[in-house]
C-alpha cells in the first residue's frame, strides 16, 4: 500500500494522520538516506532520540523538519517496508520519470519484484538516472511475473515524455 507524503519548500515532510498513527505511534522517527530513498524508521519515544513529529492540523496530519536532507518539494508515494520496519520515500520526483522496467530475481528461495525507473536529469554524459526499487517478494516465480507485469504497466501509465 502506498502512502502519499509531501515535501514542502521549507524542508518539512508532511505525513497523513492515518499513516503517522499506524507507523509512528510514538511520534518520533529517525531519517536515513539509503541510496535513492529516504527511510523513516520509528523510535520508541522521545527518550530513544530521533526527530519529533508535530501535529499539523485538527485532522491529525504530522510534519517533521528535515534540515539535513535536500529533497525537491512535491508529493511522493512512499511504501511501508515491514521487513525493515521503515517508511521508504523515493528521493526523485515522479514528474521526472521517463522510463520504467520491472524485473524479477530469486533471493533466498523467494521471487523478488524490482522496478527500475529512469529519471530525467538533463545534465552530463548520462542525462537519465536509473533507480532500482524493491517492490515485494513472492513464493512462486509465476506470482512474481504477474506482479511485475502489473507494476510495470502501472508505472508506464504515469510516465512523462522526455523534456
Amino acid at each position: 500500500m502506498s502512502i502519499e507524503v509531501q515535501f514542502t519548500d521549507q524542508g518539512y515532510l508532511l505525513i497523513p494522520a492515518e499513516a503517522a498513527q499506524t507507523y509512528f505511534p510514538q511520534d518520533t522517527l529517525v531519517a536515513i538516506l539509503k541510496g535513492a530513498e529516504l527511510w523513516l524508521i520509528p523510535t520508541r519515544g522521545a527518550g530513544g532520540g530521533g526527530l519529533l513529529l508535530k501535529q499539523r492540523n485538527a485532522k491529525g496530519d504530522r510534519s517533521v523538519l528535515l534540515l539535513d536532507v535536500a529533497i525537491a518539494p512535491g508529493r511522493r508515494f512512499a511504501i511501508w517496508d515491514p521487513e525493515n520496519a521503515a517508511l521508504r520515500v523515493p528521493m526523485q520526483s515522479p514528474e521526472n520519470a521517463v522510463a520504467a522496467k520491472a524485473s524479477i530475481a530469486e533471493e533466498s528461495g523467494r521471487w523478488v519484484v524490482y522496478l527500475e525507473t529512469g529519471f530525467w536529469a538533463g545534465t552530463g554524459d548520462n542525462p537519465v538516472e536509473v533507480v532500482r526499487h524493491r517492490i515485494a517478494d513472492y513464493s512462486s516465480r509465476r506470482d512474481a511475473e504477474v506482479a511485475a507485469n502489473w507494476v510495470e504497466r502501472g508505472a508506464d501509465k504515469d510516465l512523462r515524455a522526455r523534456p
